[in-house]
């Protein structure tokens, strides 16, 4: 009789053991499962992304602006008097941005109309240049009209402004990761031990994007500074929008710096004509050369690389996913999978295919660890953190 009623649940265990036995096997229900999981990940991620997007920028602000925090901690500042001061600096670096964008923004849609005319005037002088050389077939009116450019303009800043008027819920969402990631991770390593490789594994993977985004941001300042110079000597309108916008968009691979700065070229052919147009695209070029090819390796090493390919299907699954901020995002989410991959031992191939270079241990110390550490140019090399 008792064996009897003891076989149900022999039964429920053995199913259970094979049921984890095959998930542990790499076969076809596995890798089937592995895919139904990331495909309901993915859409709840698409259907959240109005409530992810201020939630990831945050998270992208405070990997850039923890060093500064951290700084203040080291120098024995008190955690609330740490917080006050990042409040009141993000608060005022914030506003700033904010009220140059709004009000070069209202500025612009006021002088649209304008804009549009002296842009109507000079491509018909570039028709006429373009007859007397005896280019006749050349429609330069109808080919460029300039109500749709304006326009295309006026709705890329219009999203602009829906971005700024998420800022206060980011400023404040950055403060919560700033003041609980130190906690957060003080708690992890008092659950499962100061030793624990998966703790320290993450320690080192906060350290190398921190790393990471920092570099990215000094690289888009110089090119965002460049900008701001280039368009005040040849006295384009709006220069720091113009250059706040380029080092924003340049974390966006490839086509980033060219969305940014198209709409100031567009400017300048309407206020000064085709030359001081070619001027700020030559500018531009040898600005990005500078940034991309000398400060970016300077200050990054030798040889780092992030796959291009990589770059671009990142940027096309991210803008897919999450929309327009996801665009932006691009590369720091990019980035951010990649070094994760590179952290854990198991998908450390994984990240060799993307242009990686694994370690050569699996878990030394934090204070040993060498840094990956991935640029959108160049090549792959690991730095010691100081």
């Amino acid at each position: 009789m008792s064996e009897s009623t003891s076989n149900p649940a022999n039964g429920k265990a053995s199913m259970t053991e094979t049921l984890a036995a095959a998930l542990r096997q790499p076969s076809f229900l596995r890798v089937m499962l592995f895919l139904a999981t990331t495909v309901v990940v993915f859409v709840g991620m698409r259907l959240a992304a109005p409530i992810l997007n201020p939630i990831l920028m945050a998270v992208v602000l405070a990997l850039l602006f923890d060093p500064i925090y951290a700084w203040l901690r080291r120098h024995r500042v008190p955690t609330p008097l740490a917080l006050v001061v990042m409040l009141a600096g993000l608060t005022i670096l914030f506003l700033a941005i904010g009220l140059i964008l709004g009000v070069s923004i209202a500025r612009f849609s006021e002088d649209l109309g304008s804009y549009s005319g002296k842009l109507n005037d000079q491509l018909d002088n570039l028709q006429g240049t373009l007859k007397s050389l005896g280019i006749s077939k050349a429609d330069v009116t109808n080919a460029v009209k300039p109500s749709d450019l304006t326009g295309a303009i006026s709705d890329a800043l219009s999203g602009v402004t829906g971005l700024l008027s998420n800022l206060f819920l980011i400023l404040l969402y950055v403060l919560f990761f700033l003041a609980e990631g130190p906690a957060m991770m003080n708690r992890l390593r008092r659950s499962v031990g100061s030793d624990h490789p998966q703790a320290e594994r993450l320690v080192v993977f906060g350290r190398n994007v921190v790393r990471q985004l920092g570099l990215r941001a000094i690289v888009n300042l110089f090119t965002g500074t460049g900008v701001v110079i280039l368009l005040l000597v040849l006295k384009v309108d709006f220069p720091v929008m113009w250059g706040i916008l380029t080092f924003f968009l340049s974390f966006i691979p490839w086509i980033g710096l060219p969305l940014a700065v198209t709409p100031a070229v567009i400017l300048a052919l309407a206020e000064h004509g085709p030359t001081t147009a070619l001027l700020v695209i030559a500018g531009v070029v040898v600005i990005n050369v500078l940034a991309e090819n000398a400060l970016s390796p300077m200050l990054m090493g030798r040889g780092l690389s992030l796959s291009p390919t990589v770059l671009f299907v990142g940027f096309v699954f991210w803008a897919w996913l999450l929309g327009g901020p996801g665009a932006l995002l691009a590369a720091p989410l990019t980035i951010f999978l990649v070094l994760m991959f590179a952290t854990f031992p198991e998908t450390r191939w994984l990240a060799s295919v993307m242009g990686v270079s694994p370690p050569d241990t699996d878990a030394p110390p934090p204070d040993e660890e060498e840094e990956v550490v991935v640029a959108p140019t160049g090549q792959t090399q690991s730095a010691s953190p100081e």
